[in-house]
């Protein structure tokens, strides 16, 4: 149940996959067994059977993304987390001990990105104008303005670029959203901020959608 390869250049030997739920359930639900303890631990704790769909197909492509790259059965691949770098808890970025690759998942699996340097991914929905303006206090002030200076209806689309950019940064970092999402400035434009530390690239995706990498490239 490989993903598919986006079409969408990137350097050095970072590559990005997307995952379909719903061509890829069943297939997933049938390798379940693959996961580790861990990961079924946390299958279990979702209500909905849609949330455990999508989390069996994440971690099963995630797994067969990893165990093309490095020659290694799915199943065999010891995943981990490592300290988060703002509190230090057990909730930081994922990474394979002793493998020299690094990974990050999107929305619970329709993104997956491996790279040979830390990288982080994300995918959103364009937002509604309610969720644009309550959000908008957020965001690093030179963000907020240029939302504001532009029409109503096209401030979706630059939130959500926006948004994407910077969760894919945090991401990277292992750091997340919750202590704060002003930084890093990362732009609402059609083009990242080129100030934007680490290197940040808008993906292709489907209508009504924005995605974007960061990647740490030296």
């Amino acid at each position: 149940m490989y993903p598919v390869p986006l079409p969408v250049a990137l350097p050095g030997q970072t590559r990005v996959w997307a995952a379909s739920v719903a061509e890829k359930a069943a297939a997933a639900t049938a390798r379940r067994g693959e996961l580790d303890r861990t990961e079924s631990l946390r299958a279990d704790r979702f209500r909905r059977f849609a949330d455990v769909d999508r989390f069996l197909v994440a971690h099963v492509c995630l797994r067969d993304v990893l165990g093309a790259v490095l020659g290694t059965p799915p199943a065999r691949l010891i995943i981990d987390r490592e300290p988060c770098a703002t509190c230090g808890g057990p909730h930081g970025r994922p990474y394979l001990p002793g493998r020299p690759v690094h990974f990050s998942l999107a929305r619970a699996g329709d993104l997956v990105a491996v790279a040979p340097v830390p990288v982080g991914v994300d995918v959103e929905g364009l937002p509604s104008d309610a969720l644009v303006h309550e959000t908008m206090a957020d965001l690093h002030e030179d963000e907020r303005a240029a939302l504001l200076a532009l029409p109503r209806p096209a401030r979706a689309a630059a939130f959500a670029r926006c948004w994407t950019r910077k969760e894919a940064v945090l991401k990277s970092t292992g750091q997340g959203p919750a202590h704060g999402t002003r930084q890093p400035h990362v732009g609402t434009a059609a083009e990242p901020a080129p100030t934007a530390k680490p290197q940040v690239y808008d993906l292709p995706v489907s209508t009504g959608e924005a995605a974007a990498l960061a990647l740490w490239t030296g």
